[in-house]
């Protein structure tokens, strides 16, 4: 697992290539040499590249491409996150990765509808809304402690280590566990 820096990503991709492990990335603002890195370790071990490792943001995710989808052009879609005064990157990976999920699932989100705050020691809150003729729907998620994203991490790599060589992502994890609830 590496959340550090864009050299101790491309040094884990190292270490992980090496070892024949599995490889989590959670560092964001990587450099393309880095990307391409963990790209090309894919094809020799299984990886995966994600911004969050908060089961929550999973969730919030995926209601924000099913929310995009049924919705498409009816709303304006807007993205607003706030960290704390410290946050490195605005807007945060997050708050990218949202954006992305709204334009692949057919939605429209200009970089100007992305608002970043940077406010006190506030761990992670993210809102997506969707703004409509007569209604607003907004998807929110709030990070209470950092612990969260060490759990989510642990989860991620125990089930990344039982997948095939590739490169993997969030959703795909999020759809196992939605397998196995629906056969509890």
């Amino acid at each position: 697992m590496d959340f550090s820096s864009d050299d101790g990503a491309r040094r884990a991709v190292e270490i992980a290539t090496q070892c024949n492990a599995a490889l989590l990335v959670g560092t964001t603002g990587l450099s393309e040499k880095t990307v391409l890195a963990i790209q090309n370790a894919s094809q020799k071990i299984s990886t995966i590249k994600i911004s969050n490792s908060s089961l929550g943001i999973a969730i919030l995710t995926r209601l924000t491409s099913v929310a995009t989808t049924i919705l498409g052009s009816q709303a304006s879609i807007t993205i607003q996150e706030t960290h704390h005064t410290r946050k490195k990157d605005s807007p945060s990976g997050t708050a990218l990765t949202l954006a992305e999920t709204v334009r692949a699932s057919g939605g429209e989100i200009a970089n100007t509808n992305i608002h970043s705050l940077r406010e006190g020691d506030v761990v992670g809150d993210h809102c997506v809304t969707f703004a409509m003729d007569n209604e607003i729907l907004s998807l929110q998620h709030r990070a209470m402690s950092r612990d969260l994203f060490a759990v989510g991490a642990l989860r991620i790599a125990d089930w990344l280590r039982h997948q095939p060589v590739g490169m993997h992502t969030a959703e795909q994890w999020l759809s196992d566990l939605l397998l196995k609830a629906n056969k509890s």
